[in-house]
């Protein structure tokens, strides 16, 4: 109505009403809109998803080269995997440093941001640049720090070792994650316990630690991911006795690669996916990343 009352002003006429043409044109260049926008995305997603399938359909390649497109359909290398007594221990190994860095990362990372969230204590900046400077440092700096610490400490091909050097990397991400929650408390929560006669450890047990679960679950799956997958600092700090996984794929690469690192590849990353669908699932993990 005010289009036709602004025309009957402008032109001292009644409206002319749009043609059918003119009407199917607008749905149309809102539909080249939507597809502009949304046609780089998909692109983007695409090239970062195509090595993962091509690395996944390569494992399933009967013969002993990798190659693609496979010559086959066949589960072979992935039957290889699972009976080589190389990668089992290997992968109890990793299994064994991920709980543990999880664990340790968790338990530091919450503690150090709920301090720095909450306190007003001198040198505050400082210590959350120091927890915060691994995400900031190259990580082969790091793994050559680490190699000269640990030669003189007697850590070298260690589980100790391998334990202290992924948790010093993968703290910074369970710090960083756990502070967005830490700073999204509402302190009239913890006083509001308080009055009611809860002390200081039972408010942080009971009301603190249940509102700082999103940012410790999503602190935990990083940390995990990062030990995982970490290979530089791995290398320099592993030895004979201590080959994780990572590196018995950086190994196999270097000297013989055939679809069993596929196989491998592909089946951490299907296990990741598992993990984080299930803990999506029950914890609304989504909510913190």
């Amino acid at each position: 109505m005010a289009e036709i009352a602004g025309a009957r002003a402008a032109g001292g006429g009644p409206a002319r009403p749009a043609s059918p043409v003119a009407r199917r044109r607008g749905p149309l260049a809102r539909g080249a809109v939507r597809t502009a926008v949304a046609l780089p995305a998909v692109l983007v997603f695409v090239f970062l998803a195509a090595p993962l399938v091509v690395l996944a359909i390569s494992s399933l390649n009967p013969a002993a080269s990798l190659a693609f497109p496979p010559e086959g359909v066949s589960l072979r290398w992935y039957a290889e995997v699972l009976g080589s007594p190389d990668w089992g221990v290997s992968f109890r190994l990793s299994g064994l440093l991920v709980a543990m860095v999880v664990a340790t990362t968790v338990v530091l990372g919450t503690l150090a941001a709920y301090g720095l969230a909450r306190g007003t204590f001198p040198g505050r900046g400082l210590i959350a640049g120091l927890a915060l400077a691994p995400l900031m440092v190259p990580e082969i700096i790091i793994a050559l720090g680490l190699l000269y610490y640990f030669q003189g400490l007697g850590l070298l091909n260690t589980i100790p070792g391998l334990w202290l050097a992924h948790s010093v990397v993968a703290l910074p991400f369970a710090v960083r994650t756990i502070l967005v929650s830490a700073r999204q408390l509402d302190p009239a929560l913890e006083r509001a316990a308080a009055t009611l006669g809860a002390g200081r450890a039972r408010v942080f047990w009971t009301v603190t630690l249940p509102l700082l679960r999103p940012g410790i679950l999503a602190g935990a799956v990083f940390a995990a991911v990062t030990s995982l997958g970490e290979v530089a600092v791995s290398v320099l700090v592993s030895g004979a006795n201590t080959v994780t996984v990572p590196v018995r794929i950086f190994s196999a690469v270097q000297f013989e690669l055939d679809p069993s690192v596929a196989a491998v590849s592909t089946l951490l990353m299907l296990t990741s996916v598992v993990v984080m669908v299930l803990v999506d699932r029950f914890t609304k993990l989504s909510e913190a990343l």
